[in-house]
């Protein structure tokens, strides 16, 4: 089933969500109720060959659903086919970071393991276990970009470098992947396209529609990508911004990729840097939705399967430190061979990310230290924002309600009413923090913007301390 509405002149396509609903594996579902919910799932296919069975975390086995929950396993390098992958990094069990249950609810998270494994051949880093993407990335997904500054400008940066690589966006069609609530398309669209479409499989594709884009609520799959070109026509530029570190089955997307672009679609995909994680000690990039964390030379393989080179390579500081690369089609000219200057540097990326283990342990130590100290000065402290990826640092340090009263979030946010995962912790909206009571420290989750929260927070009035939840100098032994 479809709607359609008329927005700026121009008709707007939103598909009206076809997947099948995600399967909620909780403690509190009982056998027979696991078993109908499967029933409902049976047509969906499922690798046999990628399933496994690990000491707590029973997988689908022959038609079969335990009620521990379904990963996929990782035998093979997903980019460049290499079987030989090297443990680097075990963070251990942790709740996906959008499992957000609701104040009062009783139900617990369930935890699913955290392994690195790294390819020396491409120098990409994966996650062992993946979870389906379903259960990741579910309708009521909560993320949404247009609450992050930091985001926001820098899909103005990327946009900018879109017009100044490409030319202008004028008489152009752009294909955002994973578009969200449609902030990049709104802005692209300012920038002159004349038509601006997303895939998003999640709730945020509603707000990307109410915006006046074509959205299909979805899955990038190589049936939404046939019937996008049908319906459509082959776009001129196609985007994806933070969003190909979510994709579980990379070769699928490859295949659906090949599909959408003609021989004249330029590719642009900016990405978290495998470099600038390990240089940032970045370990709470690693969770669950980010199957998948690369390098330069990891699109360069991929460059190459999807018939394409690098035309151009830049490393934007936003986020913590991102790659974006640029891609077109291998006859309109030679390609940005970083090999040099950046290949080289990223063969010690393996050693440094085995070391990481270490200088975590190091950190734990330090920031709980920290921690109970201010514990000790003024009891529980209050917390500012929630962003997925603190769910690691939270369950690594043992945070729970015992030292944390609150997490607050902008008064828009969906998260507000919810506890962070693995916790009872309750998130609450801005509205309720005061900054004449609340005298600090407060702890801030959102440690890779630092410079964001803090001037956020100064705006509202609170003039305390804050303290980032990772900080460079928590790695630092004593002598």
């Amino acid at each position: 089933m479809r709607h359609q509405q008329r927005s700026a002149n121009r008709l707007v396509d939103v598909a009206i969500d076809r997947r099948p609903q995600p399967l909620e594996l909780r403690a509190a579902i009982d056998h027979a109720k696991a078993s109908a919910l499967l029933r409902d799932r049976q047509s969906r296919p499922t690798l046999i060959a990628n399933r496994m069975t690990a000491s707590g975390f029973e997988c689908r086995m022959k038609g079969k659903l335990d009620m521990a929950g379904a990963l996929n396993r990782i035998f093979r390098c997903e980019v460049c086919g290499n079987n030989q992958l090297e443990p680097v990094l075990d963070l251990g069990a942790h709740p996906m970071c959008d499992d957000l249950v609701p104040v009062g609810d009783d139900r617990r998270c369930k935890e699913y393991p955290i392994e690195i494994l790294f390819c020396h051949r491409c120098v990409t880093a994966h996650q062992r276990f993946q979870i389906p993407k379903d259960e990741l990335f579910p309708p009521s997904y909560h993320y949404r970009s247009r609450h992050t500054v930091d985001v926001l400008n820098g899909m103005k940066q990327l946009v900018q470098a879109c017009i100044d690589d490409n030319g202008p966006l004028e008489g152009k069609k752009v294909l955002d992947i994973g578009c969200n609530d449609g902030s990049l398309l709104s802005i692209i669209k300012d920038a002159g396209a004349s038509a601006t479409f997303g895939i998003e499989p999640t709730g945020a594709a509603d707000d990307a529609a109410e915006r006046g884009h074509g959205v299909m609520k979805d899955f990038l799959t190589e049936t939404v990508a046939r019937e996008f070109v049908q319906r459509f026509g082959h776009p001129d530029i196609i985007t994806f911004t933070n969003v190909f570190a979510h994709i579980e089955d990379l070769e699928a997307v490859i295949r659906s990729l090949l599909i959408l672009s003609n021989d004249q679609t330029v590719i642009i995909i900016e990405n978290h840097y495998l470099g600038s994680i390990i240089a940032r000690k970045q370990f709470d990039t690693f969770y669950h939705e980010h199957p998948r964390t690369y390098s330069y030379t990891s699109f360069t393989f991929i460059a190459t399967s999807l018939k394409r080179r690098v035309a151009k390579v830049v490393f934007p500081q936003r986020y913590g430190g991102n790659i974006r690369v640029t891609l077109k089609p291998e006859a309109t000219g030679n390609g940005h061979d970083a090999s040099g200057e950046v290949g080289g540097r990223e063969l010690s990326f393996g050693a440094q990310l085995k070391d990481m283990a270490r200088e975590i342990e190091i950190w734990k130590r330090k920031k709980r230290a920290e921690l109970n100290a201010a514990f000790a000065r003024g009891g529980k402290l209050s917390a500012k924002a929630f962003p997925g990826r603190s769910a690691i640092p939270v369950k690594l340090l043992g945070l729970d309600e015992s030292i944390l009263a609150a997490v607050y979030e902008k008064p828009a946010s969906g998260k507000i009413g919810h506890y962070v995962p693995g916790t009872r912790i309750p998130i609450l909206s801005d509205d309720a923090f005061d900054p004449a009571v609340e005298k600090g420290p407060v702890l801030n989750l959102a440690w890779h913007i630092a410079d964001e929260i803090r001037a956020y927070m100064s705006g509202r009035g609170y003039q305390g301390e804050l303290i980032d939840i990772i900080a460079p100098s928590n790695f630092e032994d004593a002598p």
